[in-house]
């Protein structure tokens, strides 16, 4: 369905957009690189927090829970989580104070094209890795009787299923998010010298 738009819609729009495009100040990219930083930091660290927790309870449930699925599930979990961790950590977009003071906006760029890929492929080295622990952890639960069919242990199994999918779905959202914050970045036009970037 298309709609006519008066003249003065197209104007008002095209005000709109140069004004959206208008150079940013050195300072700003320096502070939303400073806050996009902290952003990444925080996250790591409740993540890490995270693993820790899954790494004390899963290994509380292989010492003490007697199925020896129980067990391997438990342990491969840890691993998982420890395998996670270490992606999140090789994929995160690292400080790089040489780069950032070189030439302060391309760094920035970088760093949201670094997370955005990162979050893109969040299916691969993050969920990815939980995924085997928790099937045999389930598949010992189911095996030590706590469902009453197949039909309840596919219930149980779509709890963590969907909360897989929940957490896909907000990393593709958040990845988007960054791949239009990069693509409003690359419109943006250079400023003169001095003053803006």
């Amino acid at each position: 369905m298309t709609d006519i738009i008066d003249d003065d819609s197209m104007r008002s729009l095209w005000r709109q957009d140069d004004a959206m495009l208008a150079p940013l100040p050195l300072a700003e990219i320096k502070a939303r690189t400073a806050a996009f930083r902290r952003t990444i930091g925080t996250r790591n660290r409740r993540e890490y927090i995270a693993t820790a927790f899954v790494t004390l309870v899963f290994g509380l449930y292989a010492l003490i829970l007697p199925e020896p699925l129980l067990k391997i599930g438990s342990l491969l979990v840890i691993v998982g989580g420890f395998v996670m961790a270490w992606q999140l950590s090789r994929r995160t977009a690292h400080p790089d104070p040489i780069a950032e003071a070189a030439d302060v906006r391309a760094y920035y760029r970088t760093q949201l094209a670094t997370e955005e890929r990162m979050l893109a492929s969040v299916g691969l080295w993050y969920l990815g890795p939980l995924i085997p622990g928790l099937a045999v952890f389930m598949a010992g639960l189911a095996q030590t009787g706590g469902f009453g069919s197949t039909l309840g242990f596919i219930a149980f199994a779509a709890i963590p299923a969907f909360v897989f999918l929940g957490v896909w779905l907000l990393n593709r959202r958040a990845a988007a998010m960054l791949r239009a914050k990069i693509d409003w970045l690359d419109a943006v036009p250079s400023a003169p010298e001095g003053e803006t970037i």
